[in-house]
């Protein structure tokens, strides 16, 4: 079995399928995932793919949906989510078999090693490049009793079944050992990624945007760390890494680190509206926020580079070194002696490498320049405990 990776879901729309898949109980069941709480596993399609946490919407019939629905084009790699054998039942009696109807195509059901189980419903059914119903969606070997292995190509996506009505789609449960089907999206979600049938995993990162960047790892860090949710809630799949930050999200992420407290003092007149005012106010209270004026504290105006080198000096409680002069711009800054003390422990090299002479103060920081200046000082810092 493939170790897990983290994974964002590589774009995720909203779909609303009126079919049903196959007959189950009236509701499903979810248990809790073992371990961490994410079940350990391959995702199943190799390919682009969109899907969202639909497990519970309502069904004809009375009945509520029990998986996931991947939506991809016809002829998608489908892999094995992990080590098992073809198998299993499904549908009320367990009516169906490993496959959807004597001698048709096409579902089927791996049970894994560790005693899970999951269900693939709406393979292909299909002559490539027809709508026939003639195909054979299953990969060759793939038959009741083969041992498969995670990442091993076992079919393709289709619209067998019901779902001839409805866009091509892999329907995928998840089922615990003791048989209750569990939501499979998060588990989704975490899933390690294949480029290829049988391939070795690859982690994309937490978001569809800052692939390339040199920010990229500590973007990701900053998520894992729960610090940053992303740019475009609900998604929040995105980071938005060439934004300008503002003073007010800088609030929230330095408040999301330290898990500050709430506070009923308002020390700023100009943020009643902010979305950040509670970050503000409690970034207030523990010493750390400074406003723009002595009674203003400009949420929605871009954070200065040395700005963020003060937030993080009394965020860290850096001490400013004496007799240092690091860089030839910054003399005229308010906030010269933060620049000195960050530059002291690391945390900056500097804004024109390879020389490295120059801090550009007065720039207003990107979003992606600033996960790498919190994470550094996150890392500094715990390696100093």
């Amino acid at each position: 079995m493939h170790g897990r990776s983290s994974r964002r879901a590589l774009t995720v729309v909203a779909f609303t399928l009126l079919t049903a898949v196959f007959a189950f109980p009236a509701a499903a069941q979810e248990e809790p995932p073992p371990d961490d709480g994410i079940y350990d596993m391959i995702f199943p399609i190799v390919g682009e793919v969109y899907y969202t946490d639909t497990f519970g919407a309502p069904r004809s019939g009375g009945r509520t949906h029990a998986g996931t629905d991947l939506m991809a084009d016809k002829m998608t790699p489908v892999v094995a989510v992990a080590d098992g054998y073809i198998g299993g039942t499904y549908g009320e009696g367990g009516v169906g078999g490993w496959f959807h109807g004597e001698g048709q195509c096409c579902a089927m059901t791996i049970e894994h090693d560790d005693g899970w189980s999951s269900w693939y419903i709406h393979l292909n059914n299909d002559t490539p490049g027809t709508d026939d119903g003639l195909g054979w969606g299953f990969a060759d070997g793939i038959e009741p009793g083969v041992r498969v292995t995670a990442g091993q190509l076992v079919g393709w996506v289709g619209d067998s079944g019901n779902a001839e009505w409805t866009a091509p789609h892999l329907h995928f449960e998840l089922h615990d050992p003791e048989g209750a089907i569990v939501n499979p999206y998060p588990h989704l979600v975490e899933a390690a990624v294949l480029t290829e049938p049988g391939g070795e995993p690859y982690d994309p990162g937490m978001f569809i945007d800052d692939d390339g960047s040199v920010h990229e790892a500590n973007i990701d860090e900053l998520a894992r760390r729960g610090i940053t949710r992303g740019c475009n809630p609900p998604d929040n799949d995105r980071y938005c890494p060439q934004n300008t930050l503002t003073r007010g999200q800088t609030s929230a992420f330095l408040r999301r680190f330290l898990a500050l407290p709430a506070t009923e003092v308002d020390y700023f007149t100009d943020d009643s509206d902010s979305i950040f005012e509670d970050d503000i106010n409690a970034l207030a209270e523990a010493g750390i926020a400074f406003g723009c004026t002595e009674s203003e504290f400009c949420p929605d105006a871009g954070l200065r580079r040395d700005e963020m080198v003060e937030f993080l000096r009394r965020t860290f409680s850096y001490e400013v070194p004496e007799g240092t002069d690091t860089f030839v711009d910054d003399d005229e800054s308010p906030f010269h002696d933060a620049i000195e003390a960050i530059a002291a422990v690391g945390v900056t090299l500097g804004c024109n490498p390879p020389d490295n002479d120059q801090f550009c103060p007065d720039r207003i920081l990107l979003r992606a320049e600033m996960a790498s200046f919190i994470i550094r000082a996150i890392t500094i810092a715990e390696a100093a405990e």
